[in-house]
């Protein structure tokens, strides 16, 4: 056997000869692959850029409008973008698709690049790929995502149609993909449950309440939003003018009986009945009786049944928005209110409707009347037939409830005493001493209101 020392001695004579003899067992890195794979890694990044910016180029509300003008000819360029804007979710699943195809092939194929270049470095190998997680990350992030939605966003009309072409062009190979997805997303969002919306209306007032106190808005705005979220739960039988107090035309009625009715209410329509109320055929319109003016015949007889309109009747159960409704489908003003036995018990106009919403209409027949008149001792006057939510707002208390069946002042009086009172009889309700001033046919005229006394305070003078 050879000793030690000779063998050492023929290595080193060998490694002087040849140096390379190290190296010769590990395959050298090839150049051309190495460069298609880090020319393959640049195609993804900018794909992924391509891709990121065309999401905020397309999905855009400005962009959107501007492709969406009718009187507007469109090039080629947006009809692209119209076509692909008309499908959102297959534009946005196609976007999606290429997005991620492009950054996994960037991440897969810089993995190889780096394990290559592992066998050339003398550097531990989590070191390297820590660095190329790093680099990566950030490239990503950084260049194919937060800068071309940041340059997107300042010109998306421009953007969206250079970009058409090519992702038009995904948008076709890409279909059979970005329908299923699309499809997909949509069952899913089918069976997910919708979220409720638990504001009630109590919390809609008390932010307009709110809104009121910081400024934001005047009171009766406030007071109009607040009319608006009662709106649906007010009945016809709430807003309606009672049966004694309609205005109506006998078919039996004269030219000069129904001109001096006109000229005395001044009012545009009248229910028109035979024998009496419970009967109410059409709806005469003022408007109607101008032909008969201009006649030169005798007039004093007149088949106003053949110059109704027709009436519109509703239970007094009715809410009012879907009255409303009924308005303008019959494109009428005026309903007649039935009870559940069929006869008249009032009348409603679209007038008294607007005015649960903006408050009280006065034209120029009712602008001189007031809700009103105070004495000089203090005592108010109302009329019997005011609603009581106006006499409480005059002095600022509580009246009534949900559960009352009144909506008048003199309802409340009926309610109380369970019969007619007489002139001058006095009751009392909330602290409130009511005096029957004025009795016409069983029916309360006028009613004063004596508000409690102010309690004065120790050590105040008179």
């Amino acid at each position: 056997m050879e000793p030690p020392s000779n063998s050492l001695i023929n290595l080193g004579i060998s490694l002087l000869e040849s140096p390379s003899a190290l190296t010769d067992g590990i395959n050298s890195p090839d150049p051309v692959e190495i460069s298609l794979q880090i020319a393959v890694i640049i195609v993804g990044l900018i794909l992924s850029a391509f891709f990121s910016g065309s999401e905020v180029a397309y999905f855009s509300q400005q962009n959107a409008t501007r492709f969406n003008d009718k009187d507007k000819k469109l090039d080629a360029a947006e009809l692209r973008v119209q076509k692909m804007l008309d499908s959102p979710r297959r534009l946005l699943a196609t976007i999606l698709i290429g997005n991620t195809f492009a950054n996994i092939i960037t991440a897969v194929f810089a993995a190889v690049v780096t394990g290559k270049l592992l066998e050339f470095i003398n550097v531990a190998a989590w070191i390297v790929f820590t660095a190329e997680v790093l680099v990566l990350t950030f490239t990503i992030v950084v260049l194919t995502e937060i800068t071309p939605k940041i340059l997107a966003l300042k010109n998306t009309y421009d953007i969206s149609r250079k970009l058409s072409g090519l992702l038009h062009f995904f948008f076709i190979i890409l279909s059979p993909f970005a329908r299923l997805i699309a499809n997909s997303t949509a069952q899913i969002e089918a069976r997910i449950p919708k979220g409720h919306d638990h504001i009630t209306s109590e919390d809609l007032k008390a932010i307009a309440e709110v809104g009121e106190l910081q400024g934001t808005l005047r009171g009766d705005e406030r007071e109009i939003i607040e009319n608006v979220i009662e709106f649906g739960n007010t009945t016809v039988k709430e807003i309606m003018t009672s049966r004694v107090n309609i205005i109506a035309i006998s078919n039996d009625a004269t030219l000069e009986d129904v001109l001096s009715l006109v000229r005395e209410k001044g009012i545009s329509r009248y229910p028109l009945y035979e024998n009496d109320l419970d009967n109410i055929t059409g709806v005469i319109h003022a408007k109607d009786i101008l032909p008969f003016l201009l006649q030169q015949q005798d007039v004093s007889a007149i088949n106003w049944q053949t110059n109704a309109r027709k009436a519109l009747f509703v239970p007094t159960t009715k809410k009012i928005d879907d009255l409303l409704k009924d308005f303008q489908r019959d494109k009428t003003h005026v309903a007649i209110v039935v009870d559940e036995y069929g006869g008249t018990e009032g009348l409603v106009t679209l007038d008294d409707i607007l005015e649960e919403i903006i408050g009280e209409i006065h034209d120029e027949q009712s602008g001189n009347e007031e809700l009103f008149t105070m004495t000089e001792s203090g005592d108010y006057i109302f009329d019997g037939r005011v609603d009581l939510d106006d006499v409480a707002k005059v002095l600022d208390m509580e009246l009534t409830s949900d559960d009352d069946e009144y909506e008048t002042l003199a309802g409340l009086i009926y309610h109380i005493t369970e019969r007619i009172p007489e002139q001058g009889e006095v009751v009392f309700f909330n602290d409130l001493e009511l005096t029957v001033e004025e009795v016409e046919n069983n029916r309360l005229r006028k009613i004063r209101i004596t508000p409690p006394p102010v309690e004065q305070l120790p050590g105040d003078s008179d």
